[in-house]
């Protein structure tokens, strides 16, 4: 789509709109190329002292330039695992907000500028968000006004707002729409008592009202009306300040879930044990790149593998129970674990033109280890997928496996089957099954009997 790459390289199919910057890998290395403009903002960026500040505090990737045959190109601290802000948690998308705005007043007060506003430039080490986009900088010119504005508010304001008030949540409203949440959308949301909440009057209301507007005048100049009326950055900084205000303010109380309390529960406690002891001997075998966690509710085992891997991805369809993890990863650690709002059943698709812009799940990088502690009863008793068909993705990962068989007699297993009758559970659900299915596509390595459960590790047939 972008033509060859520099360096032997190849273009992310998610970088091309903007044409002063865009981000190719060569032999595992994330650089990007620059041009005129986006070499100006660069050096703009580099002679002043947010750089080195910002790096050095963790907020923006490590960038070093590189000049090649007269080309100046950029090479960035990789990410390790890549993820999409309708994978996030509420706290995840606020701390990633609040980011943004302490990097825009920085810049403003240095002469600089962001020349867009959206959460897709922001990842999460761990727990800790960074902005990667270094394009995104540019030289404030006088008279400009905030040009992310709208965009802050359609991908990170609008979102918390509705979250927050209105209790809806964001992720599927985000991964509906990668321009996110129009300000329409969440005006109907967000209607009578919430009127007068912190942002929705002026950032909501208002901001409809002018869309509108805008829309009926469409040969409008708004860049050169802003400068004529003495537009300057201190303005820009009032704003972001308020909007800074504003989103601190707006907070969610996720209360309780259905999953929520579910270590609680008395079979969790007494089976944790025996699989902690079973998760650890198998990872400890040797150091992990890339864990994932499918299920991982809590996240204690991802917890448990942390020391051992580079980085673990925590994922769990239950977005409150997420949203917790999210805040004790935060205060407690460990730092390397990332959770995620991810249902394997119905999992991130390919996204954005030609579905390739922002990528599905095993599109940002396979991993070595895969836990599927109490899973595998969900999706196919839950959700109806054949057996087989879940073993078959496990095989295509190429991956170690940690496996959890519960069975249909099993008290988890009939609260999912009360409102079934039997022929409308997959006949091939049965342990005789499984191993079947494992053994075509794995090798057994060790099995571990966990009261009625039982723990499979499995390797991949070389």
């Amino acid at each position: 789509m972008l033509g060859e790459a520099p360096l032997g390289g190849w273009y992310d199919p998610g970088s091309f709109r903007d044409p002063a910057s865009r981000v190719f890998y060569s032999d595992g290395d994330v650089y990007r190329t620059l041009s005129s403009e986006g070499l100006e903002g660069w050096h703009a960026l580099r002679d002043s002292q947010q750089l080195t500040d910002w790096v050095a505090g963790g907020r923006l990737v490590a960038t070093d330039e590189l000049i090649q045959d007269g080309t100046t190109y950029l090479k960035h601290q990789r990410i390790p695992f890549w993820s999409h802000p309708y994978e996030w948690s509420f706290s995840m998308l606020r701390d990633a907000a609040l980011l943004h705005l302490d990097l825009l007043e920085e810049a403003l007060r240095s002469g600089l500028t962001m020349k867009d506003a959206t959460p897709y430039n922001v990842q999460f080490v761990g727990s800790s968000p960074i902005f990667t986009d270094v394009g995104s900088f540019c030289r404030y010119e006088p008279g400009e006004p905030w040009l992310g504005y709208r965009q802050f508010c359609r991908q990170f304001l609008y979102p918390l707002l509705l979250q927050a008030h209105a209790d809806v949540p964001f992720q599927p409203l985000l991964r509906g729409s990668l321009d996110g949440i129009s300000a329409d959308t969440a005006r109907a949301f967000l209607r009578s008592r919430r009127t007068f909440k912190p942002g929705v009057l002026v950032d909501v209301v208002l901001q409809a009202r002018a869309e509108r507007s805008t829309a009926k005048s469409s040969d409008r100049n708004v860049r050169s009306e802003l400068s004529a009326a003495g537009f300057n950055a201190d303005m820009i900084i009032r704003n972001v300040q308020r909007m800074r205000k504003v989103i601190r303010k707006t907070r969610w109380s996720p209360g309780s879930s259905s999953w929520s309390d579910y270590a609680s529960c008395g079979h969790v406690a007494n089976q944790r044990d025996i699989k902690e002891a079973f998760v650890r001997q198998v990872a400890g075998q040797h150091h992990r790149r890339l864990v994932w966690d499918v299920g991982a509710n809590d996240a204690h085992f991802s917890a448990a593998v942390a020391a051992m891997a580079d980085v673990v991805v925590a994922m769990d369809a239950d977005e409150v129970t997420v949203e917790n993890t999210y805040r004790k990863l935060s205060t407690e650690g460990p730092n390397n674990v990332l959770p995620l709002v991810m249902n394997l059943a119905d999992p991130s698709p390919g996204l954005g033109w030609r579905g390739t812009e922002r990528a599905p799940l095993e599109g940002r990088g396979t991993p070595d280890l895969v836990l599927m502690l109490a899973v595998i009863h969900h999706l196919v008793i839950g959700a109806n997928l054949p057996l087989a068909s879940v073993i078959d993705w496990l095989a295509t990962l190429e991956a170690e496996v940690v496996i959890e068989w519960v069975p249909l007699d099993d008290p988890m297993s009939q609260r999912l089957t009360v409102n079934k009758r039997r022929h409308e559970v997959h006949a091939d659900y049965t342990e005789d099954h499984l191993r079947r299915y494992c053994e075509e596509r794995f090798s057994i390595a060790a099995e571990q009997p966990c009261e009625t459960r039982r723990l499979f590790h499995l390797t991949p047939l070389r």
